[in-house]
């Protein structure tokens, strides 16, 4: 059975965590932070359509990596779900004490980069990078509200990684792993960089009100256009087909449903007042545009607005 340590005990790494779990082969130790008392007294209340309601109990909860470690448990799988905010420091310290010789990096965050302060600290340490598509919010401390959608794809390929893979599948997750792992997180990125950036700087929209508006809908489409042709400059290829999703059109058609309005996480953040994920959305992409001489000027724009609507709130 492997044992699997989550840092960053959120929505998203509560409900993909619980799946682990339930498949029968994995015990996890959850790092819980701000919600450490609700989760240690009641566990995580999840209410999920996908799964069902179920009071999901790690098989140890603790307040730090530190104490995670102090028994002398030797983690199999560091997972991190945690923000990616290098802009505000390196955090892949923080996991230090848990890294062991052997012990598999999987990251689960959004951006470009984020593979590369792990990889530097731990040269001798796999670091798996995943991409996942799940709605879900944790409206309180340990409440946890997940809808129909839980999907992950990892790279790159490794025989642990596809052990980690048929464990997830085994507890109900559409999980993949794909040797063309970057070109995923870019397509991803389309997403992100255009309906959760724009969310905020629209001032607090969800994806039914910035669809309804035909200018605000068609510089989503441009967003999406500049990250498509930015990854395929980085990567060397065109971005994979997924579920038919061949360009901007047929992202914002998928997203785009009657009667469905999604709120992007960027703008839970926003509403939360909290840091937001800019500088690997839009921030490392932009560098690597200027790089590659790829004009991405809706990008430059929408992430310059974004850093200042960050700045002041969190200035009040």
């Amino acid at each position: 059975m492997f044992k699997v340590l989550l840092f960053g005990s959120g929505a998203l790494g509560s409900v993909f965590s619980w799946r682990l779990q339930e498949s029968g082969k994995a015990q996890v130790t959850a790092v819980c932070r701000s919600n450490y008392e609700a989760v240690s007294r009641s566990g995580f209340r999840i209410a999920s359509q996908a799964y069902g309601d179920h009071v999901y109990r790690p098989s140890r909860v603790v307040r730090s990596v530190d104490e995670a470690v102090d028994n002398g448990t030797i983690y199999d799988f560091v997972v991190v779900c945690t923000k990616a905010l290098p802009n505000l420091g390196d955090n892949s310290g923080l996991i230090a004490s848990a890294v062991a010789p052997g012990t598999v990096i999987v990251l689960i965050q959004n951006g470009i980069g984020i593979e590369d302060p792990f990889m530097a600290r731990y040269p001798d340490n796999a670091v798996a990078s995943v991409v996942a598509y799940i709605d879900v919010t944790q409206p309180e401390d340990g409440v946890i509200e997940h809808g129909n959608s839980a999907v992950l794809t990892m790279g790159p390929p490794s025989p642990r990684l596809e052990e980690l893979a048929l464990a997830w599948r085994d507890g109900g997750v559409a999980c993949s792993v794909a040797e063309n792992i970057q070109a995923i997180r870019w397509l991803k990125l389309a997403w992100n960089a255009s309906l959760n950036t724009v969310s905020v700087v629209s001032g607090g929209n969800d994806t039914r009100k910035m669809f309804d508006d035909a200018e605000c809908r068609q510089l989503i489409l441009r967003l999406m256009d500049e990250v498509f042709r930015l990854g395929r400059a980085a990567t060397g290829a065109p971005l994979p087909v997924v579920r038919g999703i061949d360009g901007p059109e047929a992202l914002v058609a998928d997203v785009d449903k009657p009667g469905v309005a999604v709120v992007p996480s960027m703008l839970m953040d926003f509403w939360a007042k909290r840091p937001l994920e800019h500088a690997v959305i839009l921030g490392r992409p932009i560098e690597i545009a200027r790089d590659l001489g790829v004009d991405v000027p809706c990008m430059q724009t929408v992430y310059a607005i974004l850093k200042m609507v960050e700045r002041q709130y969190l200035a009040d």
